[in-house]
C-alpha cells in the first residue's frame, strides 16, 4: 500500500484530534480545582465534545458537500486548534465547556471524513489504511498524558500541554493543506438515496466497538483498584497496558490482513477479546488481571477500524454521508455506555457490572452476522 502525502495527512489529522480528546482526562482535575467546578460541571466537558460529534454526524456531510474535503479539513483543524486555545484561556465553566463543544464540533469533522478519504484513495486496501490510521491516532492518545505530565513536571502548567495540541494542528495544516484531496462523487442518487439496511447494522457495530473500548479504558483503573486490590497509583499505571495493547494491535493490524480476510480477522479479534476478559475479570491475581487487560486491548483494537471499513463498504457510493453518520454512533456510545456501566456498578457492584463487556461483545457478534447476511442479500438483489 502506497502511503502518499494525503494518507499521512489523514493519519496525522486523526492523531491531532485524538490528542485533544485524550488530554481532557488529564487536564480536568486542574480545571476543577482552578474554576471550583462540581462533578456535574466536569462531566459536561466530555458531554459537550460528544454532543459535538453527534451534531457532525447529523449535518457534517452537508458541510463537506458545500466546502469540499480539503477546505473542510482546514476548517476542522483550525477550529479545533482555536477551541484548544480558548480552553487554555477559559476564565469560567461556561467558557471551558463552550471550548470543548467547539473542539467536538470542528474536530469531529476529521474522523467523519478520514475513513472515506482513505477508502477512496486505497480501494481494496482501505481496511489496512483505516487500521493504520486508528493505530497512528493511538500514538497521539498515549502522547497526551505524557506531554501533560512533562509540562507539569517542568512547571509549565497544564495549559502548555493544551497549546501543544493547538500548535500540532496548525503545523499539520501548514504542511499538508495544499495537497489535492479526492472529493466524493456528486450524484443525485448518492445524495438522496437512503443508506442500505446493512450499513445501519454495521453502524450499530461501530457503536458497540466504541462502547467496548471506552468502558474498559475509563473503568479499568477503578476495577484494578477495587476488585484486584491494587493501590490507586499502581492501578493507574497498570492500565497503560490496555493503551499499549490497543496501539500494538492497530499498528500490527495491517500485517494480519495478509493472512486472513477482514471478516475472519474480526471474528478472531472477538475471540481474543473474550479470552482477555476472562483473564482480566475471572481471576483475582493482579498480575494475571493486568496481563488479561493487555490481551483484551489486543482484541478490542481491531474491532473499531474493521467495523468502519465494513460500514463504508456497505454504503457503496454514499461513503461520505455514511461516514458522517458514524459520528452519531461514536457520540452516543461515548455519552451512554461508560455511564451505564457506572450506574450498574452502583446497583450490583463493579465486578458484576463489568459483565456488560462480554454482553457488548456478544452483541457485536450478532450485529456482524446480521450485517453480513443483509449485505449478501443486497448483492444478490443487485445482480
Amino acid at each position: 500500500m502506497k502511503r502518499d502525502g494525503v494518507t499521512w495527512y489523514c493519519y496525522l489529522m486523526l492523531g491531532f484530534f485524538t490528542y485533544l480528546l485524550n488530554i481532557q482526562g488529564n487536564i480536568i482535575p486542574f480545571l476543577k480545582s482552578e474554576l471550583d467546578l462540581s462533578y456535574r460541571a466536569v462531566g459536561l466537558h466530555s458531554s459537550a465534545i460528544a454532543a459535538g460529534m453527534i451534531v457532525v454526524g447529523l449535518f457534517g456531510d452537508r458541510v463537506t458537500r458545500r466546502l469540499g474535503r480539503r477546505r473542510t479539513l482546514l476548517l476542522s483543524g483550525g477550529g479545533a486548534s482555536i477551541g484548544a486555545i480558548l480552553l487554555s484561556l477559559a476564565p469560567a465553566a461556561w467558557a471551558s465547556i463552550a471550548s470543548c463543544a467547539l473542539i467536538g464540533i470542528c474536530g469531529a469533522l476529521i474522523p467523519s471524513m478520514v475513513p472515506a478519504i482513505l477508502a477512496d484513495r486505497h480501494g481494496d486496501r482501505r481496511d489496512v489504511a483505516i487500521t493504520e490510521a486508528t493505530g497512528a491516532s493511538y500514538v497521539f492518545a498515549i502522547a497526551a498524558p505524557l506531554v501533560t505530565s512533562l509540562a507539569i513536571s517542568l512547571t509549565l502548567g497544564w495549559r502548555s500541554a493544551v497549546l501543544v495540541g493547538a500548535a500540532m494542528g496548525a503545523a499539520i495544516l501548514l504542511r499538508y493543506n495544499r495537497l489535492p484531496v479526492i472529493e466524493p462523487m456528486r450524484t443525485a442518487a448518492s445524495t438522496m438515496a437512503p443508506l442500505p439496511p446493512a450499513y445501519w447494522a454495521y453502524w450499530l457495530l461501530v457503536a458497540i466497538a466504541v462502547s467496548l473500548e471506552y468502558c474498559v479504558l475509563l473503568w479499568a483503573p477503578t476495577f484494578l483498584e477495587v476488585v484486584n486490590g491494587l493501590p490507586p497509583a499502581i492501578a493507574a499505571r497498570a492500565t497503560v497496558s490496555f493503551s499499549v495493547a490497543m496501539l500494538v494491535g492497530r499498528l500490527a493490524g495491517g500485517a494480519w490482513f495478509r493472512f486472513m480476510s477482514s471478516e475472519r480477522l474480526f471474528l478472531a479479534a472477538l475471540l481474543v477479546t473474550g479470552a482477555g476478559f476472562l483473564m482480566y475479570w475471572g481471576l483475582s491475581e493482579p498480575l494475571v488481571a493486568v496481563a488479561g487487560l493487555f490481551v483484551l486491548g489486543l482484541g478490542i483494537a481491531l474491532l473499531f477500524p474493521l467495523a468502519i471499513g465494513f460500514a463504508i463498504s456497505a454504503a457503496g457510493s454514499q461513503s461520505a454521508r455514511a461516514n458522517a453518520r458514524i459520528m452519531v454512533a461514536v457520540g452516543l456510545a461515548l455519552l451512554s455506555m461508560p455511564i451505564l456501566l457506572g450506574g450498574l456498578a452502583d446497583e450490583v457492584g463493579l465486578r458484576v457490572a463489568h459483565l456488560l463487556v462480554p454482553g457488548l461483545a456478544a452483541c457485536a457478534l450478532a450485529c456482524f452476522v446480521v450485517s453480513h447476511q443483509l449485505q449478501r442479500r443486497a448483492v444478490r438483489a443487485a445482480s
